[in-house]
């Protein structure tokens, strides 16, 4: 089993070691122990269906929203079944340092018809340990699944090559978290948190990441989306 290192420094900046797995290392982003200032809102409007709302302000997020497909117009879902829906994304203002998300409500389903729901938490049930799709970085989580998940771009398509996937395994309750760009991070509730908005991005993604093998939820390459239900409403923040 992978060890996380804690590696505190005068700015108590802890740095996300390095963990095989799922063919893709998890490693890179750094979290430190600060407090976000003031924000603005960033609404960004999202439909998911017949009847499907959110309030004014507030982004859709599906259920079967999937984050491999940021910044692409289609959902890929190299592991099976189906890719499900491209993610809604927001827009950064120019000069925007920091995201939060402070409101989050609904609930999502990984199967619908056989599985209950949860919030944008996580299930904690799952062992997440999902491979990279093209720019878009996988995630580990060994403790939980189905939670809500973020990704930074630039206005230019994904790259090529996915950063190195980030493990949060033992490591949610984080006060501050500094992604790469195209790397997928656990935003789970948003309560507390806060995200740096790395050089260069503009926009943000919200989706989730799924995955289904050898009978276990969340785990091989990116895919199972089109039997997940539900959707959460989200609210982003950017500030300077």
């Amino acid at each position: 089993m992978c060890q996380i290192t804690l590696v505190m420094a005068i700015a108590a900046t802890g740095v996300l070691t390095a963990c095989s797995g799922g063919g893709n290392k998890a490693e890179g982003g750094s979290m430190t122990q600060t407090s976000p200032s003031a924000a603005t809102t960033a609404p960004h409007a999202s439909t998911e269906g017949e009847g499907a709302s959110c309030p004014a302000g507030l982004t859709m997020v599906s259920g079967q929203a999937n984050i491999f497909g940021a910044g692409s117009d289609f959902a890929p879902g190299p592991g099976g079944e189906s890719g499900g829906l491209v993610p809604p994304s927001v827009e950064l203002p120019e000069g925007s340092s920091v995201v939060t998300i402070p409101t989050i409500t609904g609930k999502v389903s990984p199967m619908s018809a056989l599985v209950g729901y949860n919030g944008a938490g996580g299930d904690g049930k799952g062992a997440t340990d999902i491979t990279s799709y093209g720019g878009i970085s996988g995630i580990v989580d060994r403790r939980n699944g189905m939670f809500l998940v973020g990704v930074f771009l630039t206005n230019e398509a994904p790259s090529t090559s996915a950063p190195k996937r980030l493990d949060f395994t033992k490591r949610e309750r984080f006060r501050t978290l500094a992604p790469d760009v195209g790397q997928t991070f656990f935003i789970g509730d948003g309560r507390g948190r806060s995200f740096r908005v790395p050089g260069g991005a503009t926009r943000v993604f919200l989706g989730f990441a799924d995955a289904y093998s050898d009978g276990h939820f969340y785990q091989g390459h990116p895919g199972y989306y089109g039997n997940n239900g539900g959707h959460l409403c989200v609210q982003v923040k950017a500030a300077n």
